[in-house]
């Protein structure tokens, strides 16, 4: 007796393997392609906040440079510092300081002793000395340069990380000492994660973390990575917290790279693949059940008929 059945590639098992397998992988292709989709558009948007926060840099440099300047550049200051002579530079320094976005202005001698400290309120409290700052020995070592000793470096105090710009102060042909303008890198950081829409962290040359904005405890740079990245290497990407990615390049100050500058921000793009994956699904769900509807009435017609 010959065998009634039709041969394997039109037995319908097969067929709905076939079409399970289709949809099966339609779902995956669907929810992997809007996760990488998700996925590029936050790196975009974490390296265009990068450089954002490295331009916004400049702006705050350059309100600290006319805070040094004014200051520097006002009549008795020179001679009120060579005297040591505090009360008379508080008069002169305090307004200057009030007219100005900076919370921190120290005036020192050329040995680093500070002779005045004016704080906005809130702003770490007032030392004693400033001697080894790097910043203040180059300014002093360069005030007769084409810049005249004014320049920008990022330092760590005990107190914490600060954004400082130096400028000498001369009385008359000599330098009496130098003009401070201090901005905590904190509020530095806070202000420029407003500008640019992301959580920022700065990381000193070994990878240890000096500030953030971020609501978690950032995790520790590798120090190969932050020494790679200082010395120009290419923007990293890792997971700094969770689901937080993080795009790690180079803080910029006065054109130099003075720590690694961290962007992040919580990563959706898998949680937006699983959606499209769902709808995905139902779509093809529905157009199954449409299509079987339409089978189901075909085959009834058909038997109906004599």
């Amino acid at each position: 007796m010959p065998d009634s059945r039709p041969p394997w590639y039109l037995r319908r098992e097969l067929h709905l393997l076939a079409l399970l397998a289709v949809a099966v992988l339609t779902i995956l292709f669907a929810g992997a392609r809007a996760t990488d989709g998700m996925r590029h558009a936050l790196d975009d948007r974490l390296v265009g906040a990068g450089a954002g926060a490295d331009a916004a840099v400049v702006a705050v440099e350059s309100e600290q440079l006319s805070a040094v300047r004014a200051i520097a550049f006002t009549r008795g200051v020179g001679a009120a510092l060579a005297r040591r002579d505090g009360p008379a530079l508080n008069r002169i320094v305090t307004p200057l300081q009030a007219n100005s976005t900076v919370p921190m202005v120290d005036v020192v001698t050329t040995d680093g002793r500070v002779v005045l400290a004016v704080r906005s309120k809130g702003a770490p409290a007032p030392v004693a000395s400033r001697r080894g700052l790097r910043a203040l020995r180059a300014a002093l070592s360069t005030h007769n340069g084409a810049r005249g000793g004014r320049l920008t470096e990022l330092a760590v105090f005990r107190s914490g990380a600060a954004l400082v710009t130096v400028s000498p102060i001369r009385d008359g042909a000599r330098v009496a000492g130098a003009v401070l303008a201090l901005t905590p890198l904190a509020d530095v950081l806070g202000r420029l994660s407003q500008q640019v829409g992301t959580e920022l962290t700065a990381y000193d040359g070994d990878g240890r973390p000096l500030a953030t904005t971020a609501s978690f405890d950032p995790a520790p740079v590798d120090p190969a990575t932050a020494r790679a990245l200082l010395g120009g290497a290419a923007v990293a990407t890792r997971y700094v917290y969770a689901d937080h990615r993080e795009k790690l390049g180079r803080l910029i100050v006065d054109h130099t790279p003075n720590a690694v500058l961290g962007v992040s921000l919580e990563d959706d793009s898998n949680v937006t693949g699983r959606w499209v994956s769902i709808y995905a699904a139902l779509g093809i769900l529905c157009v199954l059940v449409i299509v079987f509807a339409l089978w189901a009435r075909v085959e009834y017609v058909q038997r109906r008929r004599p």
